[in-house]
């Protein structure tokens, strides 16, 4: 009886506790080799950019409204010499990409003609894929009980302030390249990360609930970032995050 209280009062601390976002911004993130020589180029980002920024400083002389078409390449699952996504099997990592591409396309195109060909007028995107990780859920939700209930929770906690990661939550990371498709100059780079919140919801048991979280806030972010730039509208929807 006393153990099937503790457990019940355990459940209620974790509900009290666990935030409802899904993922946030990661502390850091590492260079994994898709964009090559435009790393040294790249600077930290701050509020609402990535971790890490390239911006052309011909952006500026660029009239605005100039780009009205889009093409998206296919996206990518970049496993690079120090990738550490050899767990992954083939065919979850592409059918990460495939929802990411179908997450980006889906929002660009509420306010882009959509392309397949090069073209003037048209920004071109390529987008990888450099890391990915499951959640671990059960342990994700055992974790959350705080010390001393849970000999798990210290080793989560310390790894959360460390990292800026829970342990057993899921994480993306991604390297994006917007260039102009005729000429093929690029005009804006950016590598991210976002990892899994603590959480406990319907979506608590899926796995790959955090990496589908970070990918379809990269997909609005995008839409949101080119609006703004675009600057001819004030109503430019912000991602969830």
């Amino acid at each position: 009886m006393r153990i099937r209280t503790i457990t019940l009062f355990a459940l209620l601390l974790v509900v009290t506790l666990i935030g409802c976002a899904a993922t946030k911004q990661a502390r850091s993130v590492d260079k994994m080799g898709f964009l090559k020589d435009l790393y040294p180029l790249m600077h930290d980002g701050k509020d609402l950019e990535a971790l890490l920024v390239y911006r052309n400083p011909k952006i500026a002389t660029i009239p605005r409204g100039t780009y009205k078409k889009f093409m998206l390449d296919p996206v990518l699952v970049f496993r690079g010499s120090e990738s550490k996504m050899k767990g992954i099997p083939q065919q979850d990592a592409q059918l990460v990409a495939d929802t990411f591409y179908a997450l980006i396309y889906q929002e660009l195109s509420k306010d882009n003609e959509m392309v397949a060909q090069p073209g003037p007028n048209t920004l071109r995107a390529q987008v990888a894929i450099t890391h990915l990780e499951e959640s671990m859920p059960t342990l994700d939700i055992v974790s959350s009980i705080p010390a001393p209930m849970n000999f798990l929770a210290l080793g989560s906690t310390l790894k959360g302030i460390t990292t800026g990661k829970p342990g057993f939550v899921g994480e993306a990371a991604i390297e994006v390249r917007v260039t102009d498709a005729q000429s093929g100059e690029v005009l804006w780079a950016a590598v991210d990360r976002r990892v899994g919140k603590k959480k406990l919801d319907a979506e608590s048991f899926d796995s790959w609930a955090d990496v589908y979280e970070s990918l379809r806030y990269w997909a609005e972010q995008t839409r949101w970032r080119l609006c703004k730039e675009r600057g001819q509208r004030t109503d430019c929807p912000q991602a969830k995050a």
